[in-house]
């Protein structure tokens, strides 16, 4: 298999996705915006399922690149920052990343392998969330429900900046005094 193909046709469903929304993928339409035949999106994608599917597993596979050894020492407050605030700028500017993101989300609802994927993505970042305030002395009982508590926030302001209900600098001021609470300092 090519994984140079299999990367363009993916690219292509995400292109379906951004611009006509995710129910407008079928093997048809992803050929027609990769440059190729159906049978060749077929070769490798039979369904629209796979497709889908595929397409999320790429998706969570690049965001999982972004893990603290990635972007940093988890002592670093830096690293924890980007953890919870890399999508909040992109929210805002509405990049075709963040609807295709909270297309899956939406999908999620009546797929079920979906929803466990997005699921077990989430439970990785609250995992690193936690690595980082441990790493950083963070010394309260309940870290692991810390983490959770800013894992939910940081998901849901970006979906707030997105959807417009609040700016990025507020959905940034609130995350930064979450984690003042906790003791640790972002400048």
């Amino acid at each position: 298999m090519s994984t140079e193909k299999q990367n363009e046709i993916l690219q292509a469903v995400w292109s379906v996705i951004a611009r006509d929304g995710l129910e407008s993928v079928s093997v048809r339409s992803v050929a027609a915006a990769a440059g190729v035949s159906p049978g060749r999106v077929q070769h490798y994608f039979p369904t629209k399922q796979d497709l889908v599917r595929s397409s999320v597993s790429a998706m969570l596979a690049g965001a999982a690149s972004t893990t603290p050894e990635a972007l940093g020492d988890p002592a670093d407050p830096a690293t924890l920052w980007a953890l919870l605030t890399h999508a909040i700028s992109p929210a805002a500017s509405r990049r075709p990343g963040t609807s295709i993101y909270f297309s899956y989300v939406a999908a999620s609802v009546a797929d079920s392998w979906i929803a466990e994927a997005l699921t077990e993505a989430r439970r990785s970042v609250q995992s690193e969330v936690g690595q980082c305030l441990r790493a950083q002395g963070v010394t309260i009982e309940d870290i692991d429900g810390a983490a959770l508590d800013l894992t939910l926030m940081a998901e849901g302001a970006t979906q707030a900046v997105f959807v417009g209900w609040c700016t990025p600098e507020e959905a940034l001021d609130r995350i930064r005094h979450a984690l003042a609470r906790l003791g640790v300092t972002i400048s």
